[in-house]
């Protein structure tokens, strides 16, 4: 990783600006997130629930208009969750859904926080940024629909 704290701005090679998401920032958030969660490429959340990933948020910024967002949730010091990672479909392939991955991985690690977990439908985006699907010879996800 960097040496560069995650709560530093750091531009993209196209210009855009990846930094720490503001209260200000909900309402261009909630209308970043909204087409992904309405297609159900994200699961659906409320304005509070997305309010409260802020915090540990970082917003992609191109030409003054949030083009991307992704926060980490901490649950503890031993887990953390990459939430609602969505970058605007014109960006896509400008690596900036890999610099917001990067932010929130170096956010937890600043926090303590031992491992990180994604669940996700970009699999080769997040094992490009050292996730592996288990711990070695440790720990799998499963999962129900009760």
């Amino acid at each position: 990783m960097s040496d560069r704290s995650p709560d530093e701005e750091s531009r993209s090679e196209e210009g855009a600006v990846i930094r720490p998401a503001q209260p200000e920032d909900l309402p261009a958030v909630m209308a970043l997130l909204r087409p992904f969660m309405e297609a159900q490429q994200l699961l659906m959340r409320t304005q509070d629930e997305v309010a409260s990933l802020l915090e540990h948020g970082f917003v992609a910024e191109s030409s003054g208009q949030v083009v991307g967002f992704a926060a980490v949730e901490v649950y503890s010091r031993k887990m953390a969750e990459i939430q609602c990672l969505a970058v605007r479909p014109q960006q896509r392939r400008q690596g900036l859904g890999r610099q917001l991955i990067l932010r929130c991985v170096e956010r937890a690690r600043e926090l303590g926080v031992r491992e990180v977990m994604a669940i996700t439908a970009s699999e080769s985006l997040f094992m490009s940024c050292g996730f592996h699907y288990s711990l070695p010879g440790q720990k799998k996800a499963l999962f129900i629909t009760p």
